[in-house]
């Protein structure tokens, strides 16, 4: 159930991939709770299961090769692992709306901007062809698209980058949802747009009032754009914090890899700082900590257990044996 202003809640939540060459554990016991017009930032590197996460809260998983084995998603105190497909595609871009990532690929090449926003208001507001492009349009006005009555004609290749990106967000917020995910959204769009789509985001958020789960792997749009931050590898979050500590006192230490590795004004180093080795296979984890053999400050128990996840002081949460008592 959920606690007063809390718009969602997962309890231990796992995904796995079910592949020839073995099990897959895309998302591996991962808890998260999200307030209303909270910013909540997924971050990670490619394969740290972020997108994983948000398909599987709306159950988009792909069976039989991928499903959710385990886990709650608990949202207006309903558990959505419970309901029908026919109960989610109510909620689907209704109440939790998502923009993929590469808008190019998302929207459909044959069919005009208008009538790809307007299929959503038709299916879950039944509105008609008129009233849809109307609808529509003030989206694309909302959203900062200019001619927006011109641009419900379009198809998605007369468009920019940018523009595309604009649409992804005006086709998720097309009902108002009361969740947001955004799985990198500004990813391959050139820094003056990106700068662009965050105020955009920023400015929605504050006219709708919709929690966002912010997916990505930029960190300088997670420092404009969230409140809090959790931080995952290898499908489990390693740490969890409000954004001002997660900068300024890092626990983990992928986390210090993270944030050690964006390059800075003031820093006279010719190489930019990397996080050694790679990550392990997901066919073959480590027996203990699955961060142990990238680590800098890595000890005997590191390699053999694996460290729970625990809270610590204002709500900061790790996944570290450095922040063990007594080992």
């Amino acid at each position: 159930m959920n606690t007063p202003n809390e718009i969602l809640r997962i309890n231990d939540l796992k995904t796995k991939f079910f592949l020839e060459e073995g099990t897959v554990f895309a998302v591996d016991g991962v808890d998260i709770s999200l307030r209303e017009k909270e910013t909540l930032a997924i971050v990670g590197e490619s394969g740290s299961g972020k997108s994983v996460t948000a398909l599987s809260i709306l159950k988009l998983i792909q069976e039989p090769t991928g499903r959710i084995t385990d886990g709650e998603i608990h949202y207006r105190d309903r558990n959505l692992l419970d309901l029908s497909e026919k109960e989610m595609r109510k909620i689907r871009g209704n109440e939790i709306s998502m923009i993929f990532q590469e808008p190019m690929t998302s929207l459909n090449p044959v069919f005009t901007i208008g009538k790809q926003i307007r299929e959503v208001y038709k299916y879950h507001q039944g509105l008609n062809k008129r009233a849809g492009n109307r609808k529509a349009a003030e989206m694309l006005d909302l959203v900062g698209i200019p001619n927006s009555e011109k641009c419900i004609h379009n198809y998605p290749f007369q468009l920019s980058g940018g523009m595309r990106q604009r649409v992804m967000i005006a086709m998720a917020l097309a009902c108002n949802p009361r969740i947001l995910m955004a799985d990198e959204p500004t990813t391959a769009l050139d820094v003056t747009i990106q700068s662009q789509i965050i105020k955009l985001l920023m400015d929605l958020k504050k006219e709708m009032r919709t929690a966002i789960i912010l997916i990505t792997h930029d960190l300088g749009v997670v420092a404009q754009l969230a409140e809090n931050v959790m931080v995952m590898y290898m499908g489990k979050a390693v740490e969890y914090g409000d954004v001002k500590s997660i900068f300024h006192n890092p626990y983990h230490p992928y986390t210090k890899g993270l944030l050690n590795s964006i390059p800075q004004i003031n820093d006279d180093h010719d190489r930019l700082k990397i996080i050694k080795g790679i990550i392990p296979s997901p066919f073959k984890l480590p027996a203990g900590c699955k961060y142990a053999t990238r680590c800098d400050d890595v000890m005997d128990i590191c390699a053999k257990k694996e460290p729970a996840y625990q809270e610590k002081e204002n709500g900061r949460k790790v996944r570290c044996w450095k922040y063990t008592e007594g080992i």
